[in-house]
Order: structure tokens, then C-alpha cells, then sequence
């Protein structure tokens, strides 16, 4: 995390070295406050309810550590708690513990560079809790939104079991918003539980001319995937007003999944820019598997391989390529998730690409290549479970040509 000017720091000791230590150490790096007393420092937190991180000395006079913390918290529950004592009795560092919400406990005297240490976990910590709070309060937003719509939810709740219901309907209210309403599109989503890491997005825009689609395939499943595809689905809709490149809104996604979401979670991913008028398509891909392009007859005329990282790896894209095809030879274009590849049988045999390649080119005449897919995986999976997420999306370009024309 970086720290900045502004973090707030309240260090507390009835020692006046240990102040003037902790004001060359700390007071250029923060905007540090010290008292000598647990009274004059409950008197800054008055003033002050916005102190980030909270420092404090055990053995004090008239209150000790344990007794300022509980107060403390009262005046500044968002602080972060570190606890500094030259008593290492076990019941002291228990009622610490037990009641009050200490971050660390830390031994006295300690070295600089560790309490310096500490407090950068305490500030990350700190803007975690916001960064949390704001993430919620999205949630709620759109879980309220449902409420009215299909009068199906009753008031918010705040257990466990409610935001697990309320992330089931805010991924699939994701996933189905308005990708059936295109003619042209053709898509199915199964995730492997209640909420998965697969989702579909589209953007349409008639008037320019243009559509925007986005298959993704994000770690993680539950309450973490749902705020996850959230996350996505807002930068995605926003920025596609803007009639950006696929690498400029690969660029967005990534820079707000990157410094929001937890470091183990990335979206794999294949963007679509599809300009009608002009008879082409640009696409981004991250290490999503590979697109079919097919002709009228079925055939699969080219294959396109990612080229980029997944989305909310590095801060910065180091490599941020698409490619641009024209689409006027073409019947369709085929994408989908590595749910479907890597389904295993009975003999732990994944499908793989070849029986993907096989039912694509061999789908027999007036059948859906989804639909005929779906038969074949169904029948190779010979009843074991559902490996991964599965998603598939098909675009059929004369279709999708003439949907257009139809909206202007």
C-alpha cells in the first residue's frame, strides 16, 4: 500500500523519549499526533475522529493501554488498534485481546523498522475497511434495485446466508440483463455452484453502429465472485459509453479489478468491439481458450489464440494486444469458457478442444451449435459432476447485421 502525508497516526506513552523517538521516526513520514497521556490523547481523538492508526503504550498511569483502547474505539471505531508494552505477562496480552480490537501486540522496546512495518499493514488494513464499505453499499444498491423490480426480496440483511441469496441474484441479473435481447447472440451459462466465476456482458449501441461483448471467466465463486463480476460489470457499462478500443476498456477493467479486489482474483477474458457499418470486429483476449471463426458451411475458417495476461494481474498492462478482423465471409463467431474443455468422464478424460472442434463442424442442419454441444458434453460427462463454470456464446453476423439495421 502506499502511505501518504495525510494518514493520521496517534501515538501514546507517558514516556517523553519514546514521544520524541516516535516524532523523528514517524512525524515526516505522517501526520503524526503523540500524547503523554491517555486523557490528553482520548482529547485528540475528540478532535481528531478520523486518527488511521492508533499506537499505544500498556503501562500508563490512572489508565492503562487496555482501558484508552476501549474508549478509544468509541470515539474512533474505524482506527486500527496497535498495542506497545514492556509487560509480556500472559494475562495482560489476553485482556488485550479479549477486550479491545487490537490489530498488533507488540513487545517493548521494539525496533522502528518493525513498528514502521506494522503500521503499513494497520493503513492497509484501515483503507481495506472503507474499501470494503464502499463495495457493500454497491451490493445494497443493487440488491434494492432487484427488490423493486421482482418484488421477490424482503428487507437487506447483513447474515451470511442473505448475502450469499443476494449474490445468486446479482450474478445472474448480470448475466442475463440483455444479451438474449440481441438477435444475433446466442448464449448459455451454467456455473458449477449457487454463484460461479463465468459471466456475459454486453453493450449495444445501435445508433453508432457498434456492439460490445465480453466473456469472462473470474476466480473464485460465492459472495467473492459476485462482487467481483459487480465490479466489472460497472466499469464495463460506463466506459463502453465513451465508444472506446478493446484495448483501452481491457485497460479500465484491469486498473480498477487490480487496486479493488483481493491479489488472488483475476477475470480471464475475450472482448468484443464489433463496428457493423464498417464490416469488422477488433478483439482483446486473455488467456481465455481459443475463438472459432466459422463460414455457412460449418467450417472452422480461423482460430485465434490469446495473447494477453488476464485481467487484475499487473497494475500495469505490460502487454495490451488485439487484432481486427473483417466478418464479411464469415457465418459466425464461436467463444467460450475452459468449463467445457476441461469437463472430465467417468475416466478422469477431459472433452478437450477436439471434440469442441468435432461437434462444431458436425452439428446436423436447423440445430444450434450450443445445443448440439451441450448433447455431446452431456453424453461424454457420463454423469460425473460438473467439472468448472461453462459458458458459451455464439454471434452470427448476417443476424446480427440485420438486428441492427431493424433498431435505426
Amino acid at each position: 500500500m502506499l502511505e501518504k502525508s495525510s494518514d493520521k497516526i496517534l501515538c501514546v506513552d507517558d514516556e517523553d523519549n519514546i514521544l520524541h523517538l516516535f516524532n523523528r521516526s514517524l512525524g515526516r513520514k505522517f501526520q503524526l499526533f503523540t500524547a503523554n497521556s491517555a486523557e490528553n490523547a482520548l482529547q485528540i481523538l475528540r478532535e481528531h475522529t478520523d486518527i488511521a492508526v492508533i499506537l499505544s503504550d500498556y503501562n500508563m498511569p490512572i489508565m492503562n493501554g487496555v482501558e484508552f483502547l476501549k474508549k478509544a474505539e468509541t470515539l474512533a471505531p474505524d482506527s486500527i488498534q496497535i498495542m506497545l508494552t514492556g509487560n509480556i505477562e500472559l494475562d495482560v496480552a489476553i485482556n488485550a485481546i479479549n477486550e479491545t480490537n487490537i490489530f498488533r501486540y507488540l513487545p517493548k522496546p521494539c525496533p522502528m523498522p518493525v513498528i514502521q512495518k506494522v503500521i503499513g499493514d494497520a493503513l492497509a488494513q484501515y483503507y481495506l475497511k472503507f474499501e470494503k464499505a464502499r463495495l457493500t453499499r454497491q451490493l445494497q444498491e443493487k440488491n434494492e434495485e432487484l427488490a423493486d423490480s421482482n418484488k421477490k426480496l424482503a428487507k437487506q440483511k447483513y447474515l451470511l446466508e442473505y448475502e450469499l441469496e443476494t449474490a445468486k441474484i446479482v450474478y445472474s441479473k448480470i448475466n442475463s440483463q440483455n444479451t438474449l435481447l440481441i438477435d444475433g447472440i446466442e448464449c448459455f451459462i451454467a456455473a458449477k455452484s449457487l454463484v460461479g466465476g463465468d459471466f456475459i456482458l454486453t453493450h449495444s449501441m445501435p445508433e453508432h453502429g457498434v456492439l460490445y461483448l465480453m466473456l469472462g471467466d473470474l476466480t473464485g465463486h460465492g459472495l467473492q465472485s459476485a462482487l467481483s463480476v459487480l465490479l466489472v460489470h460497472e466499469t464495463f457499462e460506463n466506459v463502453c459509453y465513451t465508444l472506446p478500443s478493446v484495448e483501452q476498456l481491457a485497460e479500465s477493467i484491469n486498473d480498477k479489478m487490480f487496486h479493488l479486489l483481493p491479489v488472488d482474483l483475476f477475470c480471464a477474458a475475450v472482448i468484443f468491439k464489433i463496428e457493423i457499418n464498417a464490416g469488422v470486429f477488433h478483439l482483446w483476449q486473455g488467456a481465455m481458450p481459443d475463438v472459432y471463426l466459422l463460414d455457412s458451411h460449418d467450417h472452422i475458417q480461423e482460430t485465434l489464440i490469446s495473447n494477453n495476461l488476464p485481467l487484475g494481474i499487473e497494475a500495469n498492462m505490460l502487454t495490451n494486444h488485439s487484432s481486427c478482423h473483417r466478418f464479411a465471409n464469415l457465418e459466425s463467431l464461436f467463444i467460450y469458457s475452459d468449463g467445457i474443455i476441461e469437463q472430465m468422464n467417468s475416466q478422469q478424460q477431459m472433452f478437450d478442444n477436439s471434440r469442441l472442434q468435432f461437434a462444431l463442424e458436425h452439428t446436423p442442419t436447423g440445430e444450434r451449435h450450443i445445443d448440439f454441444i451441450l448433447e455431446s458434453l452431456h453424453s461424454y460427462q457420463q454423469q460425473q459432476p460438473q467439472t468448472d463454470d461453462i459458458s458459451i456464446c455464439e454471434i452470427n453476423f448476417p443476424r446480427l447485421i440485420q438486428a441492427f439495421k431493424q433498431c435505426r
